[in-house]
């Protein structure tokens, strides 16, 4: 039986934030690399992470090449900031101000 322990671990995030993730991200793709951002930033109390695709293809089940595929778009719609570092890292993080995201 899952029991999940505020004191193992917590993500502080504004309601306002994860509100507008969950009324304006309707992709799966999207939505599961966003809450893994926010995982890795917020739950961590910071702003951006550095990271791998393979990291994150790992814990998402999906392929590398969809992980860059989307953090690519994520980062051309204004949601998330990412910079690629080299060939396999990368920066990224959550734009907190969602009303500069781009979604049809």
């Amino acid at each position: 039986m899952a029991n999940p322990q505020l004191e193992n671990g917590h993500t502080r995030i504004s309601n306002e934030l994860i509100e507008a993730v969950v009324y304006k991200i309707t992709h799966s793709s999207w939505l599961k690399i966003i809450l893994w951002t926010i995982r890795l930033t917020y739950g961590w109390g910071r702003k951006e992470v550095q990271s791998n695709y393979q990291s994150y293809a790992t814990k998402l089940g999906v392929s590398k090449d969809t992980i860059k595929h989307t953090l690519l778009e994520l980062n051309d719609r204004k949601i998330l900031t990412f910079v690629a570092l080299t060939k396999e890292q990368f920066v990224v993080s959550v734009n907190k101000n969602y009303e500069l995201w781009k979604i049809e």
